[in-house]
């Protein structure tokens, strides 16, 4: 790879199709939320240590930030997707206000310093919000997806000028934010029908709404349709072949003309991000995530002082969720391997480890592994269940891996626990019954009375973690999403609680579920990261009674999740999700040489 991360083509000399590697490096969106320019030298992108709009130069090899939140901890504001206007001089994008919890849409220059021009206000509470999609050729409108107040949604043109709407098509449900594109000589729009991961068809439309023709049949998952740059054809993504695939197919006054003919096999999991005008497709490669579980050694105090070694070695980069028995003699975690995930026991004493055969799918929500019952012979999971919304908790038998059913929860958790007793599990459960009420309640199910009570609600709830003799919980709450946080304790039967710690947030996905006691109780342990894993996340604790925060001596660049001291103080299992950079690449040289399909 050449000093400046950007590798080579993959074929020699300037003829015929040719992929090369354009952008890597830990400040890539491996969303792919940005946009290409069409003189194919700009990508736009969300800057995720900030939240802020970004614009990269990939002449000069060189980004700069377009806006300025302040980042995460003064404002929570961010930005989403993002266009380039067909004249290279602005930018549409998302914008989301966190403080009255409302998105915008709105459009700033690429060059100077001039302030952003708001184009449209959502409704508070996220009723509402338009999503900029592609611009008009002539730069004076962007066509937008406007999701409405009744989840149904509309293609839309909003004018530059005055901020006008004109309906171009209506749909009963939400359509996301797809990839579409309009034709050069802006008469059509080209856009999928039904949303992501469905079959999907590809059609065009009249930009004034009038005529909608398809023009690829949805027997597979056709998406993000690309107009060559002469507007004879209509580039498309599909995975009919069984793998990612870029296709073409002629279209003439917005009508199919001709066979559908494949540009480029195995094109693999990628993110389009739009064409150039010399016919060049940009795209991004997320960046896959390295998921591990470690181990160190704790000295008298509880403090570590040697670096963490990777502890399960088999299925390296795949095992996750870490949870000890209540006698310390078995660690459970799971295995994410092709086709399957595992749960796993480990002996500590001898390193043997067994596969549980387990007859429902199961999965580390949140990062939480299986969660022991206190006569070590079972365990709680959790699953999710095709067709039915939510999460449901299952005891599952470690010998036989037969399933019971405990409960089942509509709304998406947060975070979770089973208390050390068994005898009830603590989570956190989203509410959003009015616009203006969003965040978590904090529930107790009663295993044997089979009853849910509602804790405490009205702030955002989020890890929660009982202490070994299940009398107290300790729970994480951001005060302000991306801002400020605290840990709180209070008695798992209800009533007052305590803060212990308060600080700036510690972002990202460490934060669920990787709250923990330590096993004499008298401290609660937690993760303190940085943005966007731009840099390491550290191991913390603080007294269950309050005082003063304490490093434990533990620290890793990724996201630690599911720190557990063994019953004997002299280990320390967690598992850390080390996620690799994403990539941006363009497919270039390719529309002379499109073949046929046989």
């Amino acid at each position: 790879m050449a000093g400046d991360g950007v590798r080579p083509a993959s074929a020699a000399g300037t003829e015929g199709p040719a992929t090369r590697q354009v952008w890597t490096g830990p400040d890539v969106d491996g969303d792919g939320d940005g946009s290409v320019s069409p003189d194919g030298r700009y990508l736009s992108f969300t800057n995720w240590a900030t939240g802020d709009l970004g614009i990269r130069d990939l002449t000069t090899g060189k980004s700069r930030l377009l806006t300025n939140s302040g980042g995460w901890e003064a404002s929570g504001d961010y930005t989403g997707q993002s266009v380039i206007s067909a004249d290279g001089r602005q930018v549409a994008y998302h914008w989301y206000v966190e403080k009255e919890n409302r998105d915008e849409l709105r459009v700033l220059p690429l060059k100077g310093n001039a302030s952003p021009r708001t184009l449209y206000t959502g409704g508070k509470g996220r009723t509402d919000e338009m999503m900029p999609l592609a611009w008009a050729p002539d730069s004076k409108a962007v066509l937008v997806a406007h999701h409405l107040a009744d989840q149904t949604s509309q293609f839309a043109l909003l004018a530059l000028q005055d901020g006008t709407a004109r309906v171009v098509k209506s749909f009963a449900y939400s359509i996301g934010t797809p990839r579409v594109s309009f034709s050069p000589d802006a008469r059509y729009v080209a856009y999928p029908d039904t949303p992501e991961g469905k079959k999907r068809s590809i059609f065009v439309i009249a930009a004034d709404g009038t005529r909608d023709t398809a023009v690829v049949q949805g027997s597979a998952n056709n998406y993000a349709p690309l107009w060559s740059p002469d507007g004879t054809r209509l580039l498309f993504f599909s995975d009919r072949t069984g793998s990612n695939a870029l296709w073409s197919v002629a279209v003439e006054d917005g009508k199919l003309k001709g066979m559908e003919q494949l540009v480029k096999a195995d094109m693999g999991n990628i993110l389009p991000m739009g064409i150039s005008r010399n016919g060049s497709i940009f795209y991004t490669v997320p960046g896959g995530a390295r998921q591990n579980i470690y181990a160190t050694e704790l000295q008298a105090d509880g403090r570590s002082s040697k670096p963490p070694t990777l502890f399960a070695e088999r299925f390296v980069n795949s095992n996750l969720g870490p949870e000890l028995s209540a006698d310390g003699q078995y660690l459970a975690f799971y295995s994410l391997r092709p086709g399957c995930a595992c749960l796993v026991i480990r002996t500590l004493s001898t390193g043997e480890e067994r596969d549980v055969p387990i007859k429902i799918g199961v999965g580390a929500v949140f990062g939480a592994g299986p969660m022991w019952f206190p006569d070590d012979r079972s365990v709680l999971i959790v699953s999710r269940e095709a067709q039915k919304p939510g999460l449901t908790f299952y005891r599952i038998d470690v010998a036989t891996g037969n399933p019971v059913l405990l409960h089942h929860v509509n709304n998406p958790l947060q975070g979770y626990q089973l208390s050390p007793d068994g005898k009830a599990i603590f989570y956190t459960e989203r509410e959003n019954s009015a616009p203006d009420k969003i965040g978590t309640d904090l529930m107790r199910f009663d295993l044997e009375a089979r009853r849910e009570d509602r804790l405490k609600t009205g702030e955002w709830f989020i890890s929660v973690a009982v202490s070994p003799d299940s009398k107290q919980i300790a729970y994480l709450v951001s005060v302000r999403p991306g801002s400020e946080s605290y840990v709180a304790v209070m008695p798992t039967a209800g009533g007052e609680s305590r803060q212990v710690f308060r600080g700036p947030q510690w972002m990202d996905g460490s934060r669920y579920n990787t709250l923990s006691w330590s096993p004499d109780g008298r401290f609660v342990m937690f993760v303190r990261g940085s943005v966007a894993d731009s840099g390491p996340n550290v191991v913390w604790r603080v007294p269950a009674t309050g005082g003063q925060a304490e490093q434990v001596g533990i620290s890793m660049r990724g996201r630690i999740k599911a720190a557990q001291v063994q019953p004997d103080g002299k280990r320390l299992f967690f598992a850390a999700n080390e996620q690799n950079s994403s990539e941006v690449w363009v497919l270039e040289n390719f529309l002379p040489k499109i073949t046929s399909s046989r």
